[in-house]
C-alpha cells in the first residue's frame, strides 16, 4: 500500500460523509427515490471502491459499481457530483505535492478509477435506454394494430413523453407526431408536420442513406443540429427504430428527438475546467521558479539601492532594472491569481462600494463618447472576499468592455457601459448550467457593454491564458484568465453572453456571507523595521535564495544558519533549542515545506516557523497558519517588509 493510500484510508470516513452529502443534495436528481439509509451505505461502498482501486487497481471493478449505480437509476448529476466530490478528497489530501512525472501515482489511479466509474454508469445507462426503447417499441407495435389501443398508447406513453416523438411509415412519411416535437421546433399545429418526410427534421448528409438502413440494422443513434421555426439551433439527439408487431412484422418506423443542448453545455464545462487545472498547473510551476530567481534579482538590487547615491547615474540605472523586475513581478501575481493561489486577505465586502470606486474612476479615464452607468441594488447582501482581487475583476471587464466600445473595427466608436448588482437567490433550474454550483444566495456582478461582441467559437476558449481579440501591444491575454482564477477561488461562478455587433454581456455570482456585517477595511499599524537578535534557520533549496536573505537578516543583527532542504534542516535543527525563528520555503524537492514543518513541531512544539513560498494551491495557506506556522511572506520578497516580519516574530518573545 502506498503512502498516498495510507493517508486516504485514515481519512475514509470523511471521504464516506462527504460521498453521503452529495447523496442527499442530490436525491430529487435521481430516476428512483432512494431510502435515506441507501444513502449511508452506497456512500461506504463507493468510498471503498474508490479506495480499494488506489490500492490495487484489480481489486475492485469500477465498470460494475457504474452499472449498478444506473440500475438503481442514480441521475446523471448525482454520479458526477461523487466523482467530483472524490477527486476534490484527492487533491486536499495530497496538496502541495507535485504529480510524479512518469508514474500514474494517486493522481492517475484516482482519474482512472472514475473515468471508468463513469464508463461503467454510462454503459448502464445505454442498456437502460435500449431496454425502455425495447418495450416502447412493443407498445407501439400493438398501437398501430389496433385503432382504440392506439389512442390508448398514444395519450399516456407517447404525447406525455419529453421526448420528442415521430412516428412514420415505412418511406418515412409522418403520421403522427406528439406535442413534445411540436414544442422542440417551435410548431403550432400537427398538420404543419403530418406528411412531410422525417428526413425534414432529421438533418444530415446520411439521414436518407440511414433511414433506408433501418430494415438492415434495426436501429440507429446520432446527434445533429437543427433548427427552430422561429429561429435558433439547438443541438438534438436522434434514435430511429422500426416498429414490430408480435409476430416480427414491420409496421412502421419510429423518431425519437431529445434535446441534449444543456448536456453538451455541462460536458462543455467540465472539460473546460480540466483544460483550466492542467493549464493552472503548468503556470503554477512556472510562477514558483520564476519568483525564485525574481528573489534574488530583486533582493541585491534592493541592496545595491541602499548603497547608490540618488543623485548618481548608477542610481537611475539600479531604478530602470528595478522597474523590470517590478513588471516581471506583477506578471507572476496575475499567473497567480489565474491559478487561485493567490487567495488574498478576506474580508466583508459590499460590491456596491467597489462598483462606486471603480466607477469614480473611470467616468473621468474613459474616452467621453462611452457612458459609464451604475445600476446598483438599494440593499445588497456583504461576501466574503479580497477587495483587491474584486476591484481586479471589475477592472477588468470594464478595461475590456471600453476596448470592445472603440474598437478600429466598429463602425461607431463609443457605447454604454453598465455595471450592475443584484441579490439572487438561485434555483436548481438556474444552478443547473452549473457543474460545481449549488442552489442559495448570491450576490450578482454584471457588466453589460454595447461593443462589438463575440463570436461563439471564441467564447469557447475566453478565459484560456493567452487568448486575446487585442493587438499584441494592447493586450496581454491574461486579463479573463486572471477575472476567471478569482471568480473560482472565491466559490463563485461567471457567464458570458455576446454575440457579434450586439455586445456582451459579463455575469458573476458570489456566494452571500454567513455572517452580514458592515464591510470595511482593516488596516493593521506596520511596526517600523528595527535591528534585532537572534538565532534564525533558513530552509530553501535555491542557494540565492538563501544568500539574499542570510545577507539581509545578518545585516539586521540576526545570527543565520541555512540549510538547503527538510532533511538538512531537521539535521541542523535537532531539538531547537537554540534556534528563535525558523524561515521555511513551502516547495522544496525530497522533504516539502508541509512535512517539514510537521516534524519540526514534533521535535519542538513551540517552534516559530515563517513561510516563504512563490507557489502554493489555493486555501493551503491558511491551512499551514492552522498547523503552526505564524506567517507567510510571498516572493520575491519586499526586504523591507521580509525584515519587518522577522522582527515582529523574534521581537514577541525576545524584546527586540
Amino acid at each position: 500500500m502506498s503512502g498516498a493510500s495510507e493517508l486516504f484510508r485514515k481519512e475514509e470516513q470523511d471521504l464516506v460523509q462527504r460521498l453521503e452529502r452529495c447523496l442527499r443534495e442530490t436525491a430529487f436528481e435521481n430516476r428512483y427515490f432512494l431510502h435515506p439509509r441507501r444513502f449511508s451505505e452506497l456512500g461506504g461502498e463507493l468510498a471503498n471502491l474508490f479506495l480499494s482501486f488506489l490500492e490495487t487497481d484489480s481489486a475492485a471493478d469500477p465498470v460494475s459499481r457504474g452499472r449498478q449505480l444506473a440500475t438503481e437509476g442514480v441521475g446523471e448529476k448525482t454520479v458526477l457530483g461523487l466523482v467530483s466530490t472524490f477527486k476534490t478528497f484527492c487533491r486536499e489530501r495530497l496538496a502541495g505535492q507535485a504529480p510524479p512525472a512518469e508514474t500514474p501515482g494517486p493522481f492517475g489511479t484516482s482519474d482512472t478509477s472514475t473515468d471508468l466509474l463513469l464508463y461503467g454508469y454510462m454503459k448502464g445507462r445505454e442498456e437502460l435506454l435500449l431496454k425502455d426503447q425495447e418495450q416502447l417499441r412493443r407498445a407501439l407495435s400493438a398501437a398501430l394494430e389496433s385503432q382504440s389501443q392506439e389512442l390508448l398508447v398514444k395519450n399516456h406513453a407517447i404525447d406525455t413523453s419529453i421526448n420528442g416523438i415521430i412516428l412514420a411509415d415505412l418511406d418515412g412519411t409522418v403520421k403522427w407526431v406528439n406535442s413534445s416535437f411540436l414544442s422542440l421546433w417551435g410548431l403550432a399545429s400537427v398538420q404543419a408536420v403530418v406528411g412531410r418526410n422525417v428526413t425534414e427534421f432529421w438533418t444530415g448528409p446520411d439521414a436518407r442513406r440511414i433511414l433506408e438502413g433501418l430494415p438492415r440494422t434495426g436501429g440507429w443513434r446520432g446527434e445533429f443540429e437543427a433548427e427552430r421555426k422561429e429561429g435558433g439551433s439547438f443541438s438534438v439527439e436522434v434514435s430511429a427504430s422500426l416498429i414490430r408487431n408480435e409476430e416480427g412484422r414491420t409496421l412502421g418506423i419510429m423518431t425519437s428527438f431529445m434535446d441534449i443542448t444543456e448536456r453538451k453545455r455541462l460536458q462543455a464545462q467540465v472539460l473546460q475546467a480540466q483544460k483550466m487545472d492542467a493549464l493552472g498547473q503548468l503556470a503554477g510551476g512556472i510562477t514558483h521558479d520564476f519568483n525564485n530567481l525574481l528573489t534574488a534579482v530583486s533582493g541585491y538590487l534592493q541592496l545595491l539601492l541602499i548603497d547608490a547615491p540618488q543623485d548618481t547615474q548608477m542610481h537611475q540605472d539600479l531604478m530602470q532594472i528595478k522597474a523590470a523586475v517590478d513588471r516581471g513581478t506583477g506578471l507572476t501575481r496575475q499567473l497567480r491569481l489565474f491559478t487561485r493561489q493567490a487567495s488574498g486577505n478576506r474580508q466583508s465586502v459590499s460590491l456596491n462600494e467597489v462598483a462606486r470606486e471603480t466607477w469614480e474612476i473611470f467616468k473621468r479615464t474613459f474616452p467621453p463618447e462611452i457612458t459609464v452607468q451604475l445600476d446598483l441594488a438599494s440593499t445588497l447582501w456583504t461576501i466574503e472576499a479580497d477587495p483587491n482581487q474584486i476591484s481586479q475583476v471589475l477592472v477588468n471587464l470594464c478595461v475590456n468592455a471600453r476596448d470592445a466600445m472603440t474598437d478600429a473595427n466598429s463602425e461607431s466608436a463609443g457605447g454604454m457601459l453598465t455595471i450592475e448588482t443584484a441579490n439572487v437567490e438561485t434555483t436548481e433550474e438556474r444552478i443547473g448550467r452549473y457543474v460545481t454550483a449549488q442552489p442559495g444566495r448570491y450576490v450578482l456582478l454584471r457588466v453589460r457593454d454595447t461593443g462589438v461582441g463575440m463570436a461563439a467559437e471564441l467564447l469557447d476558449r475566453l478565459f484560456i491564458p493567452f487568448v486575446t481579440t487585442k493587438s499584441a501591444r494592447s493586450g496581454t491575454g491574461l486579463g479573463l484568465a486572471v477575472v476567471y482564477g478569482i471568480v473560482t477561488s472565491h466559490h463563485g461562478f461567471i457567464d458570458v453572453q455576446s454575440t457579434v455587433g450586439k455586445g456582451s454581456v459579463f455575469e458573476i455570482l458570489f456566494p452571500m456571507a454567513a455572517q452580514q456585517k458592515a464591510a470595511g477595511h482593516e488596516e493593521a499599524a506596520v511596526p517600523p523595521l528595527a535591528r534585532g537578535h537572534g538565532r534564525i534557520l533558513i530552509v530553501d533549496d535555491e542557494q540565492q535564495v538563501r544568500e539574499i536573505m542570510s545577507r539581509v537578516l545578518e545585516s539586521c543583527g540576526y545570527e543565520v544558519t541555512s540549510a538547503e532542504d527538510g532533511r538538512d534542516a531537521l539535521a541542523r535543527f535537532a531539538d531547537g533549542v537554540g534556534i528563535d525563528l525558523v524561515i521555511l520555503d513551502m516547495m522544496m524537492p525530497g522533504m516539502g515545506g508541509r512535512e517539514c514543518l510537521a516534524h519540526l513541531r514534533q521535535r519542538n512544539p513551540g517552534v516559530r516557523v515563517l513561510v516563504t513560498t512563490g507557489y502554493t494551491s489555493d486555501g493551503s495557506a491558511q491551512e499551514l497558519l492552522h498547523e503552526g506556522a505564524l506567517g507567510i511572506v510571498e516572493k520575491p520578497l519586499d526586504l523591507k517588509g521580509f525584515a519587518e516580519k522577522v522582527q515582529k516574530i523574534i521581537g514577541a518573545d525576545t524584546g527586540c
